[in-house]
């Protein structure tokens, strides 16, 4: 068995789904909106699409591509903090990769470049939610169940 095993599959839709419904913050009145999706999940890699709209000064969208390996992330770590699910790398390392760009539109309505396009690596991925509590509870449980299942061992038969 390979660690791209149904229960991965399911875990990917139910994720997929919770974040379609509930993955958007907003902040004042559509001052700051977070919009978080899961992209896929292969071979226990989990890739994220997060992009927070700024309408303060110049309106701006600041697009992350968020990838790291579940078996990376540390299972006992997984929380719910204020709106968001903090996903924490095992031994404090740097497992979460992340490629952001930004554009913004001018008072002329103009959309440009409006910075360099950064990388980085951190140890944490907080993952912004609307502030259900139960649909929090369901992502924390699946997120769980899916660094779980890409922490165990592959089978191996001779």
């Amino acid at each position: 068995m390979e660690p791209d095993r149904p229960a991965i599959r399911e875990l990917e839709s139910n994720i997929q789904s919770e974040l379609q419904i509930h993955g958007e913050r907003v902040m004042g009145h559509e001052m700051v909106h977070w919009s978080t999706r899961l992209e896929k999940i292969s071979n226990c890699r989990a890739q994220f699409t997060v992009r927070v709209s700024s309408n303060y000064g110049e309106p701006s969208v600041r697009t992350n591509n968020v990838s790291f390996s579940l078996g990376a992330i540390e299972p006992v770590e997984i929380a719910l903090v204020q709106n968001w699910l903090q996903l924490r790398c095992a031994g404090q390392k740097l497992c979460i990769n992340s490629f952001s760009t930004c554009a913004k539109t001018t008072r002329e309505g103009i959309v440009v470049d409006c910075g360099a396009s950064s990388q980085k690596s951190e140890e944490i991925f907080p993952l912004q939610l609307d502030g259900d509590p139960k649909a929090a509870a369901r992502l924390e449980q699946y997120f769980s169940l899916a660094v779980d299942a890409c922490h165990q061992a592959t089978p191996v038969s001779f």
